[in-house]
């Protein structure tokens, strides 16, 4: 069976399961899913594959609505469809911009302006490896969103993470909320 069609199987199936659920009981749903799926699938690829695919085709059967929930804008960025990770993105830098990240005040500390991007790379979390999207970096840290379902990194956890132009980066987790995982780097001057 291809990738695609068991996507769209899977989400024939557990479509009735969350269409009346709210937003945060569906991400705790598909983080049971997720889970089972990466045991069931041979590699961390065709999990990806699926799992992409699984998500785009929830997020359609429910209409695509515009993200107003943190919990919906982690399932969106988990979607292998541009427009609706592209929607999550645009959310984290809008409505959800940073609010439990940092007051203003800390946000006008910091040394180093950040960047906004939005570029796939890997993690790895206590040496475990993970496919990402960057979020934004600065010379002195970064803020990623795990693309594979995961519990959040509590702060302190040590994250190695790929920045293009930057290479492997060693960092912390200073905060980890639904708008994603933020990180302090190791060396800054580097």
């Amino acid at each position: 069976m291809s990738h695609e069609k068991l996507a769209l199987e899977l989400a024939d199936f557990w479509f009735p399961a969350i269409a009346n659920e709210t937003w945060g009981q569906r991400l705790r749903i598909l983080d049971e899913i997720h889970g089972q799926l990466y045991q069931d699938l041979e590699t961390a690829g065709e999990y990806e594959q699926v799992s992409a695919s699984f998500v785009a085709a929830l997020i359609n059967r429910l209409g695509s609505p515009p993200i107003t929930d943190p919990a919906q804008a982690q399932i969106y960025a988990g979607s292998a469809e541009e427009q609706h990770w592209g929607a999550a993105i645009a959310w984290q830098f809008g409505e959800g911009q940073e609010a439990d990240e940092a007051t203003s005040e800390q946000k006008e500390r910091r040394r180093w302006p950040r960047e906004a991007v939005n570029l796939r790379t890997e993690m790895w979390i206590q040496g475990r490896p993970a496919h990402c999207r960057l979020m934004d970096v600065s010379r002195s840290g970064a803020r990623v969103m795990p693309l594979r379902y995961q519990p959040r990194p509590p702060p302190g956890t040590a994250i190695r993470v790929i920045v293009p132009n930057g290479g492997a980066r060693d960092g912390v987790v200073v905060f980890s909320s639904p708008r994603g995982v933020g990180l302090q780097f190791a060396n800054a001057a580097a």
